[in-house]
């Protein structure tokens, strides 16, 4: 029997395939890590695509060539992740995907939570690092119904009265957009919302308030046996961007220059300490360091891991 170009003998496709098919999409994104006596799983929901011309801080030629020179298509495609933190006997969700109600390319959080062995009966509380509809709206099924039957919703103050104030959500060009989806959560989990100032929200959890993106956008800090993982929400959209270029802001943010500032606050905290970070738009497997490089930083990506 011949083989074709590729090695293989004609009509496979390797393990991945059966005859005749080819794969067409991968294995379950899911990724876990240790963070001392904690369990950090990372779970894709899919991923969301974007325009250059949304971002503002530097120039189109500038973004195009961070872009080529790490290998990107010039017009980013976002992934897009949640987590879930075994930790203290709970079973806590950070951030829920996009669901099937908004782009086609989102809505895996379901099945890739099962694939990790959880189901959304198990989940005591989700964190929520703003309301937006990326992070937010994997809690809602198409009919608005809430799909974490048991969870409790802990999300900033600032950020539960901001799209609870219809007047001033309505104010602002960056949060139109989101109303609807902003809405139909609030509505869903009406009573099950718990709001925090920052600090302390749960055991070894600490809220980290970094408004800017949205008034009440927060990361969250998890410490267990002396380990300690930095989940900063949407401080970065773009890595191949934002990080080289803390400056850069997109027509996201509620508040641009707020959003550059505390960018900036939590890379220095980040890098000082040697923290380990990841994020909802941070690639697979998602874990990663933050050092200087010249006026921004670079980003080390952890790598994979075989042994949990």
């Amino acid at each position: 029997m011949v083989r074709d170009g590729s090695g293989r003998m004609p009509g496979t496709f390797g393990r991945g395939g059966t005859m005749g098919q080819v794969p067409q999409k991968q294995t379950p994104g899911v990724y876990r890590r240790r963070v001392g006596d904690a369990m950090v799983t990372v779970v894709n929901d899919g991923f969301l695509d974007i325009q250059l011309a949304i971002l503002r801080g530097t120039d189109r030629p500038d973004m195009e060539e961070l872009m080529q020179a790490q290998f990107r298509a010039v017009e980013p495609r976002l992934t897009v992740n949640a987590f879930v933190i075994e930790t203290g006997g709970k079973t806590i969700l950070v951030d829920a995907g996009g669901g099937s109600s908004t782009v086609y390319s989102m809505g895996l959080l379901p099945d890739n939570l099962a694939a990790a062995g959880f189901a959304p009966e198990d989940f005591d509380t989700v964190l929520l690092t703003h309301i937006h509809p990326d992070h937010s709206n994997g809690l809602i099924g198409e009919d608005g119904e809430p799909l974490f039957p048991r969870a409790e919703i802990v999300i900033h103050q600032d950020d539960f009265n901001f799209w609870s104030d219809d007047e001033a959500r309505r104010r602002s060009p960056a949060a139109l957009p989101y109303v609807g989806a902003a809405d139909a959560l609030l509505q869903s989990y009406r009573g099950r919302f718990r709001t925090s100032s920052g600090g302390k929200v749960l055991d070894g959890i600490t809220q980290l308030p970094l408004p800017g993106h949205t008034p009440g956008h927060s990361g969250y800090q998890l410490d267990s046996a002396g380990e300690t993982l930095v989940i900063w929400g949407d401080t970065v959209h773009v890595p191949e961007i934002q990080i080289p270029r803390p400056q850069v802001t997109s027509e996201f943010d509620v508040d641009e220059g707020l959003a550059a500032e505390n960018r900036r606050r939590i890379f220095q905290h980040a890098a000082h300490e040697r923290l380990l970070v990841t994020g909802g738009h941070i690639h697979l497997p998602g874990f990663a360091h933050i050092v200087p490089a010249g006026t921004g930083y670079r980003l080390v990506p952890e790598a994979w891991r075989v042994t949990v």
